[in-house]
């Protein structure tokens, strides 16, 4: 298709076969058309240009002129006549290339341009402040021509967006050497230099040789802001001072005077963004160091009031960019198979909370030692009012409920603590730490068997305690059976009526049908020779199916070492080792919880396998790739547990 790109480069090869930047457009316009007409089988969007050349043709200048690429010479509304300034810009281009074969051709100034050529094809900008722009840009999408000013009434400097900042500090550089190799400026100024350094004469007879000789290196020096920054600010000064004093100058010695002053911007603008970027190497440190104060763990909003110790705000130290860079980069990059530095966790109001990694563990202690008072003061406070009023209090029966209300609790009270307890990744956190053994901070075990302890463990808080703190709490009266028990017929809740008995017939159905159950069936036996002959029964079936998956003329021990090699691959002991305590640990839990609901009937080789199975296929197991052994494996240690009982 006709874009303005192609007119653009059209018009700039026409302007420059006329060698010329006016161009009449009545004329380009039949130019544009008999280009059209000789090469439309080749370049299909140019077909309409044929027999509409002229609409087509300034509909396109138009838009170029208000990219400013193009400049109509008048207010006529016919606008016969344009200014293309990509001709100015590729004959300033064609003197720097000059320039760098030879360092004597002046830099391109007004001079070069037409007579009478529009203020406008150009854009004014003050040297220092064009190099500090465009020497931090790696490539400039614009494509216009800059007049750069100078201080002391030096001719100004024209440069075209398409030559690099880089380039000409190399040419200011090649035009300055090019003076002081000459016998009596390198004489006159070295021995200068020496005179402003005593004591220092080989170092500054090494600069002034990298100076004079080694254009690369004194560029890289430039650039890096070394220690002759000193040096060249002096050299610059030197030669500056004695060229400004002198009245009447020639083209080489303005030449001279002008590449003293772009070096001297170069070089403040590199010094300037050494120092930003040490600035902001030292405040990022800075806030390394507030990562690892109290509270330890911080929001986005909490990150940006970090100070130094003057008080200072790091952010205006660093860049709200160099800050997300930062963040992303430290809760990103980590080691293989770990974590990394900065943890993040969905804190208060669901909004993303950083921690190091290093203070996870301490700071979850510091919150459970901290949240245990208000915890227990209210969990304390509500049994106090339900046994005032005579109601049931079955958490302070039940564990599992004792651990939900404290769950509740600390929820309400840290969350926190509540929220680092369950996040994703305090279990990778654990398994890391796993070579210390069974974590213990303190007095608080915050693992058990590989996973989080429960909350009465982690706040140190009992039932009983707490039940008993409650009933101190009430008045006397209530400790006295039989007023108690008046006030709780006037004061209590009504008692369920008890259900009707079941048939015979329906209790044996769901005897049969229930394995969910958290107690056995109701026994004739006391309750402690009931658990002793259920012991029993369950080590006896673990017995009779071991038959089933111990061949003859082996043992149970010698089939789980046998597949334990199977699938645990690691080459290192220790590694394999805390592999298999890992997995042994995940059997162990999980059976803990169906011994609860197991009976001797049901544990045969059919509920094994399920069991097994249904173990295996947790995220955790996934990770192993021998998954047949690893199965039979599991089916093997289960058996040895229940045997164990």
């Amino acid at each position: 298709m006709a874009t303005s790109s192609n007119i653009q480069v059209l018009l700039r090869s026409y302007a420059t076969r006329q060698n010329s930047a006016q161009v009449n457009v009545t004329e380009f316009c039949d130019y544009i058309k008999k280009y059209a007409q000789h090469h439309a089988q080749e370049q299909a969007e140019l077909l309409p240009y044929i027999n509409n050349a002229n609409e087509l043709v300034r509909k396109e200048l138009e838009r170029l002129a208000e990219e400013k690429q193009i400049l109509f010479i008048s207010a006529d509304p016919e606008k016969k006549e344009v200014i293309v300034i990509s001709y100015y810009i590729d004959k300033c281009a064609n003197i720097y290339q000059n320039i760098k074969k030879n360092s004597a051709i002046p830099y391109p100034s007004n001079t070069d341009l037409p007579k009478n050529t529009p203020s406008e094809v150009m854009k004014k900008e003050s040297a220092d402040v064009y190099l500090a722009n465009t020497l931090s840009q790696e490539t400039s999408k614009e494509h216009s021509l800059y007049c750069l000013q100078l201080p002391r009434a030096l001719p100004s400097i024209l440069i075209p967006t398409t030559f690099p900042a880089e380039e000409l500090m190399a040419i200011a550089l090649s035009k300055f050497q090019m003076k002081l190799r000459k016998d009596e400026f390198h004489d006159y100024f070295l021995k200068k230099l020496k005179v402003a350094n005593p004591g220092k004469d080989l170092t500054i007879k090494n600069f002034f040789t990298t100076v004079t000789k080694k254009p690369e290196e004194a560029i890289r020096s430039i650039k890096n802001a070394s220690d002759t920054f000193y040096q060249w600010n002096q050299l610059c000064f030197f030669v500056r001072q004695d060229y400004e004093k002198m009245t009447d100058l020639t083209a080489e010695d303005v030449s001279l005077l002008q590449s003293v002053y772009l070096l001297e911007f170069c070089i403040a603008h590199y010094r300037t963004k050494a120092q930003q970027n040490l600035q902001r190497d030292t405040a990022l440190k800075n806030l390394e160091l507030s990562l690892n104060k109290p509270p330890y763990y911080f929001t986005r909003e909490n990150i940006n009031m970090f100070s130094d110790s003057r008080g200072v705000p790091l952010l205006g130290q660093y860049s709200d960019k160099d800050l997300s860079e930062f963040l992303q980069n430290a809760t990103t990059n980590a080691e293989e198979n770990k974590l990394p530095s900065l943890l993040t966790f969905m804190g208060i109001n669901n909004t993303r909370t950083y921690v190091l990694k290093s203070k996870v563990l301490p700071l979850i202690v510091r919150l459970c030692t901290d949240a245990r008072e208000a915890v227990r003061d209210q969990i304390t406070k509500d049994c106090f009012n339900n046994l005032k009023k005579f109601a049931s209090v079955p958490e302070m029966k039940n564990q599992e409920l004792f651990e939900k209300t404290l769950e509740n609790s600390v929820k309400i009270h840290s969350p926190i603590l509540y929220a680092l307890l369950n996040a994703s990744f305090l279990k990778a956190l654990q398994y890391e730490s796993r070579g210390m053994s069974e974590l213990v901070t303190g007095h608080i075990h915050l693992f058990t068997d590989g996973e989080i302890s429960p909350y009465s463990e982690l706040l140190m808080i009992s039932k009983e305690e707490i039940l008993t703190d409650a009933k101190i709490m009430l008045p006397v009266w209530y400790t006295i059976p039989v007023v108690s028990w008046l006030m709780a017929m006037f004061k209590g809740q009504p008692k369920q009526k008890k259900q009707k008995p079941q048939s015979q017939s329906t209790q044996k159905k769901m005897i049969a049908s229930d394995e969910a159950e958290t107690y056995d069936a109701p026994s004739p036996l006391s309750p402690q020779d009931a658990a002793t002959s259920r012991k029993e029964e369950l080590k006896q079936a673990a017995l009779d199916a071991e038959k089933h998956y111990v061949p003859d003329g082996s043992t149970l021990e010698r089939e789980l070492s046998s597949y334990e090699n199977a699938w645990n691959r690691m080459l290192s002991k220790q590694a394999k080792a805390n592999l298999t305590e890992d997995v042994n640990a995940l059997i162990r839990d999980y059976m803990r919880k169906i011994l609860k609901t197991l009976r001797a009937n049901n544990f045969t080789p059919e509920r094994i396998n399920n069991l097994a199975t249904t173990l295996v296929k947790t995220p955790g197991m996934q990770k192993i790739q021998d998954q047949a052994d690893l199965h039979m494996y599991v089916q093997l240690y289960m058996v040895k547990l229940i045997k164990g009982l």
